[in-house]
């Protein structure tokens, strides 16, 4: 997972099956992007503190929505 700088807030975001995932601040929601930045999901995992869970959930996610758009993980 790599920490950012966004709009002036920090902001984590990971690829995962090729699509980049961030995380929206003070939030466990997620924004689902393709390579060319179209925001394809947006997923909102609860506020539990189990960030651990929501990665693995998120993989598979992912892995669904890249093969649904036929986007090949580098």
């Amino acid at each position: 997972m790599k920490k950012e700088k966004f709009y002036f807030e920090e902001v984590y975001f990971m690829k995962i099956s090729g699509l980049s995932v961030v995380q929206i601040p003070h939030s466990q929601s997620y924004g689902v992007y393709t390579p060319q930045g179209i925001q394809i999901a947006q997923v909102w995992m609860g506020q539990d503190g189990q960030l651990a869970y929501d990665l693995v959930a998120l993989g598979y996610i992912c892995k669904a929505l890249a093969k649904r758009w036929d986007i090949k993980a580098k």
